[in-house]
Formats: C-alpha cells, sequence, structure tokens
C-alpha cells in the first residue's frame, strides 16, 4: 500500500487538512556550514502512532509534533494601529493577502518529543524536523535518509544536504522579543520569585537565545516603591529574574518605560495625550517640578542599584514607546518632544552613557533618541528621513506589531510564513542593522492562545490585535513550545547576518540579489521557489569570497 502524505523544506504553513499525495523520494538543501533547515511533514495513516527517523551522518535531528492552532479572525487591509486590525466580519471571498478565510487551523505550535515518534490525529501524524549540523560540520555533500513507520507500512526519503563553506555569524543582527513574566507564572502555575519559576524562565530564555536574541526587556513596574512618602525606590526583586537572562547568555537589558500616557476617566489609557505622567505615579504629571523631583530620583536609585551590580554599561532604556504615535495635533506633538527631551537629560545626566532606543513613527525626536526603531510601514513612509540618519551613522531598527497589515511583511497567523522571514531581508536591502517586536508570550488575562489566538486589546482604538501577534511560544504543559513563526524568524535573523557579511565584500552584488526578492516592505515576492533559489545565490556568492 502506498503512503500519502505531504513533506516541504519550505518556509510555508501546512493545515490540518492540506491536501496529501504521494511522498517524495528525494530532498535536496542547500545551508550554510551552521545552518539549521527545517523539514515539515504530514502522514495519513489509520494507526496510533508514527515513527519518524533520521539516518546518516553530519547531523542529528530536533523532533517536534505539529499542534493545529485556531486562527479566528483574518487581518485587516489597514496600516496604522487604529484601524481595523482584524476583520470581525468575515468577508464574503478570501483577501488576497491571506492565506485562508477565517476561521480555520494552522500547525504553528511545535511540542518537542525526545524521539520522533508522533501521534495520530484525524488520521494524520504531523512532525517539524529540525537539522541540526555537527560542530564545524566540514563543506561538501552529506546523504541522509528520512523516512517513518507506519501501521501501513514504510516511507523513506533520501537528503541530499549541500554544506556550504561559509558560516553565520553567531548573533550578529541584534532581535528583541518582549516578554511576560507574569504570564510564565499564570500559565505554569509557578509562583514568582521561586525557585520553580526561575527554572520556567530560564526555558522560556532559551527559547529567546534560539531566536539568537541577546537583548532583554525588562519593564519597571510600581513594584520598585518601597516607599511612598518621601518616595524612595528598590529594585532588588528584579535580581533574580536579571540574573537568569545574563546566565543564560543574554548581553544587554532593556529597561523601560520612564514615562506614561495617563487614563481617560474611563480608566483606558488616554492615547492621545500631550502630558505624559510619571511611570510609577501615574496620576503625576511628568512636566512638573514635583514630577521632575520623582523622576530625578527613580533614575537615582535605578543607576545605583545597575553599578552595584555591574549592569551599567549594559542597558537600553525606553523613554515612552511610540511618542510620536497617535498624536491628535502639531501643538500635542510638540509638547511630548519637550518633555521627551527632559526624561532624555535626566537618563543621561545620572546614567552616563546610557543609550536610548523608542520605537517611532517618525525622525522628530532627533537629538533624543540613539537607537531609532520605525515600524516598517513607517519606515517607508519617513525612508528619506531615516535613510539620512543610518548615513549619519547613526542606528536604525525596525519593529512589527499589531500593524502594519494586508500585503505588509508581518507574521500573523493568516499571513504566509515566508512572510516572518522576508521581514529580515527588508532590513538587510534597506540597512537596518535590528529588529523588536512586542510579543514573544504577551498573554493577558484570560487569553488561552490554544483557544483563541487574537490578543484582546485595552487600548480603546481599534478591534482586538490579529491572531498571533501577542505571541511567538506556546505555553505547553512543561514549558514554552516554540512555532512555526519563531523558527522562520530564527532563520530571518540569520538570513539578516548573512546578509551583512554580502554587505561588506559586495554592495552591488548584495543589492542586486535582494531585488530580486524585495523592492520594500510591500512590495516584494512570496515565491518559496524563488526564495530557494535566490539563498542558495546567497551562500554561493559568500563561498567564493571564502
Amino acid at each position: 500500500m502506498e503512503l500519502t502524505g505531504m513533506v516541504t523544506t519550505r518556509e510555508e504553513f501546512l493545515y490540518p487538512d492540506s491536501l496529501c499525495g504521494r511522498l517524495p523520494e528525494e530532498l535536496q538543501i542547500t545551508i550554510a556550514g551552521n545552518g539549521r533547515p527545517g523539514i515539515q511533514l504530514i502522514l495519513e495513516t489509520r494507526g496510533k502512532k508514527v515513527n519518524f527517523f533520521l539516518k546518516g551522518k553530519g547531523f542529528c535531528g530536533e523532533w517536534y509534533e505539529m499542534k493545529d492552532i485556531p486562527v479566528e479572525y483574518n487581518t485587516g487591509d489597514g496600516v496604522s494601529q487604529g484601524g481595523a486590525m482584524v476583520l470581525e466580519t468575515p468577508p464574503g471571498e478570501k483577501p488576497d493577502y491571506v492565506t485562508r478565510l477565517a476561521p480555520f487551523r494552522v500547525y504553528d505550535c511545535l511540542c518537542r518529543t525526545d524521539s520522533g515518534e508522533i501521534p495520530v490525529k484525524n488520521r494524520k501524524a504531523a512532525a517539524y524536523l529540525c537539522l541540526v549540523p555537527d560542530k564545524d560540520l566540514e563543506p561538501g555533500e552529506y546523504h541522509l535518509s528520512l523516512g517513518a513507520e507506519t501501521e501501513e507500512g514504510f516511507w523513506e526519503c533520501s537528503v541530499s544536504v549541500k554544506v556550504c563553506s561559509v558560516r553565520i555569524p553567531e548573533d550578529a543582527f541584534p532581535v528583541t522579543n518582549w516578554f511576560s513574566l507574569e504570564a510564565i507564572s499564570r500559565f505554569h502555575h509557578v509562583e514568582m520569585g521561586t525557585p520553580e519559576y526561575l527554572d520556567m524562565l530560564r526555558a522560556y530564555i532559551r527559547a529567546m537565545r534560539r531566536l539568537h536574541q541577546k537583548i532583554f526587556y525588562i519593564q519597571l513596574d510600581e513594584q520598585c516603591v518601597n516607599i511612598k512618602e518621601p518616595i524612595a525606590f528598590d529594585f532588588e526583586y528584579l535580581t533574580p529574574v536579571i540574573q537568569c537572562f545574563f546566565e543564560e547568555g543574554m548581553e544587554i537589558m532593556e529597561i523601560g518605560a520612564l514615562l506614561h500616557r495617563g487614563f481617560l476617566p474611563d480608566g483606558s489609557p488616554d492615547m492621545y495625550t500631550d502630558s505624559f505622567t510619571c511611570m510609577m505615579d501615574k496620576n503625576l504629571k511628568f512636566d512638573t517640578l514635583e514630577g521632575y523631583v520623582h523622576t530625578v530620583k527613580l533614575v537615582q536609585a535605578l543607576a545605583s542599584y545597575l553599578k552595584k551590580h555591574g549592569w551599567e554599561k549594559k542597558i537600553l532604556f525606553h523613554i515612552h514607546d511610540e511618542p510620536d504615535i497617535h498624536v491628535k495635533n502639531q501643538a500635542a506633538l510638540e509638547s511630548r518632544r519637550r518633555q521627551y527631551y527632559l526624561a532624555a537629560g535626566i537618563l543621561r545626566k545620572y546614567l552616563p552613557g546610557v543609550q536610548i532606543i523608542e520605537a517611532v513613527d517618525t525622525a522628530e525626536f532627533y537629538g533624543g533618541v540613539d537607537i531609532w526603531v520605525p515600524g516598517t510601514a513607517g519606515y517607508e513612509k519617513k525612508k528619506a528621513e531615516f535613510d539620512q540618519l543610518i548615513h549619519l551613522g547613526e542606528t536604525v531598527w525596525t519593529y512589527v506589531c499589531c500593524g502594519p497589515e494586508g500585503e505588509w511583511l508581518n507574521r500573523f497567523l493568516d499571513f504566509h510564513l515566508i512572510r516572518g522571514r522576508l521581514l529580515f531581508w527588508g532590513c538587510a536591502r534597506n540597512r537596518i542593522s535590528g529588529f523588536l517586536h512586542w510579543g514573544f508570550n504577551q498573554f493577558p488575562g484570560g487569553m488561552d492562545p490554544f483557544k483563541g489566538t487574537s490578543c484582546p486589546n485595552d487600548t480603546g482604538i481599534g478591534t482586538a490585535f490579529p491572531c498571533g501577534d501577542s505571541f511567538l511560544v506556546y505555553p505547553g504543559k512543561e514549558g514554552p513550545e516554540i512555532s512555526m513563526r519563531l523558527e522562520a524568524q530564527r532563520r530571518g535573523a540569520e538570513d539578516a547576518a548573512l546578509w551583512g557579511l554580502l554587505l561588506k565584500k559586495d554592495p552591488q552584488l548584495h543589492d542586486r540579489l535582494l531585488d530580486q526578492m524585495f523592492t520594500n516592505n510591500y512590495t516584494y515576492s512570496r515565491d518559496p521557489e524563488k526564495f530557494d533559489r535566490v539563498y542558495t545565490q546567497l551562500l554561493e556568492s559568500l563561498e567564493k569570497y571564502s
């Protein structure tokens, strides 16, 4: 009996109802010397389990069960965060920019197994194999055997892996994903601060490190207020958490934010405020003498704490996220900018050498920001301004979150998986040197990503956030379970590091190759076959220089 299923090495999503057919007899993959490609497999069977296997020298396999996840809404087609971020009323036809018309289920969650034994659900076994090369693997052709044993019989496939002489520079492209300490406690039933909690936190940190993330965000909260009158601060409660990050290989700590938007009478955030408040006293206007004194004391105490632990040279600082977004008029923007510069002056006085990093929409806050992080749509809108900053030698990263939507590159669950990887090709083409995202495991109270993947929105602007926006990992029973989107982002960061090598060797070739796939963050090719061809050309070009 001939087995049926589906196998792909491409950056694309598979689904519980993916059309199965004849299984391949051979696969070909080209990688960098330390690249870790992935293979997705679905096998149809009447049995209760399938035993997948990998044989051959040079590689070992990480096996994962692929779990299907609900996608309850399609993403909208706007740009701004105030738009219809999800289509609460399903459209009559599938929008071209999404993979399927919601609701549907998609294989995104990856549950690690000690072996290749994968359970069968609805007569299908779905597996993900990450090929891990031996350390210092020599360049050349390697021949592996990939297969499976089912109740109906065996399937076996030859895998030819061409290993190029170029190696991906380790952690060369800066990446940061913000995370929730509280969600770790809630989902895994561990009390914050306990040894059990710190062990679980380390598991999450290792998932971040898989993304080549070496920057971690510590969000300050009112727990640091030790005495209210006169105000005094104590940050030691953060010490065990911060130590975990540095011990697991992180190198830089993001801290923030210093300022807050304040609240409207109904308790929701004042998204359009022209007057910031103090983060540790959200009813205290920052632009007052009392607010200034409060903030100076906070920064002084924080500086002393960081110096005590030897961390004062390892920090980035956020003053206020997106200070030039959701602004009602020019006067409000000028008011925000004046307050922002005051806060920057306080930071630079008491934390000499601090780098101020901020998600922004424009270059309006020049002189106040050291690491500019425009959204991809914001970058395209103000491309000439941000490119001028890059030419000056300033640092420009990029970010995506609940927007931009539609055809824009992003990593939502109803978008083509390759778009999450192409984000980093866009960074390479535009000389953007880092990437930030707010959602690593941001599950607000009541949200369970195994039941619904659209994150509630408490801003009062727009709908709920698009499916998958707020997270890259799932809260599994034993710890975090990674995702196909995490793997796409990992490989994207690795690609950006490789493109960086070629940029140094041959800028013209670098741009010529990238132009085959990428025009801008809205116009690009999402053809996986073409992507593979250009990626192979990148590796072969780097081989010539090595």
